[in-house]
């Protein structure tokens, strides 16, 4: 299986601003998708498969926690919850293979940047159930970050 045709949803007003996050994404063979609300997941998740999805915490019609319950049916869904703190931000892995995985530590920037592009490389390479679970990808990086 080949890392073409992954698709990415962004969910949260801000992501199409996210230039360095979305030229990153596609780098890694990403077709990104954009939701500015959970309205919008809906109709997004009905035309296409999704395999990753990052969303901010906040949205403008309730909570990335709200998300979550939409995307839990979703046997291949990696979720993120972007959370907004000072100036940065961290992510909070959420789903990890359709399973709730909330516990495992935040990332901050470059620990999440390490864990995705470890994923890109893992589905570029091997079939998605050969791939290592978050809770694997997060305890590697905070090895060496």
């Amino acid at each position: 299986m080949t890392l073409c045709g992954r698709n990415v949803l962004l969910v949260g007003q801000h992501f199409h601003s996210a230039r360095a996050l979305t030229d990153r994404l596609h780098r890694w063979k990403f077709q990104n998708h954009f939701a500015s609300n959970t309205r919008a997941v809906s109709d997004l998740l009905g035309s296409h498969r999704v395999d990753l999805v990052l969303s901010h915490t906040y949205l403008s019609d309730g909570t990335g926690l709200g998300l979550l319950a939409s995307l839990a049916h979703l046997p291949v869904v990696t979720a993120f919850l972007c959370l907004p703190v000072e100036n940065s931000c961290l992510w909070l892995p959420a789903i990890d293979g359709g399973e709730k995985c909330l516990g495992l530590p935040a990332l901050r920037p470059l620990e999440f940047t390490r864990t995705l592009e470890e994923m890109a490389r893992c589905l570029s390479t091997r079939p998605q159930a050969a791939c290592p679970r978050l809770d694997d990808l997060i305890a590697v990086d905070r090895d060496c970050a």
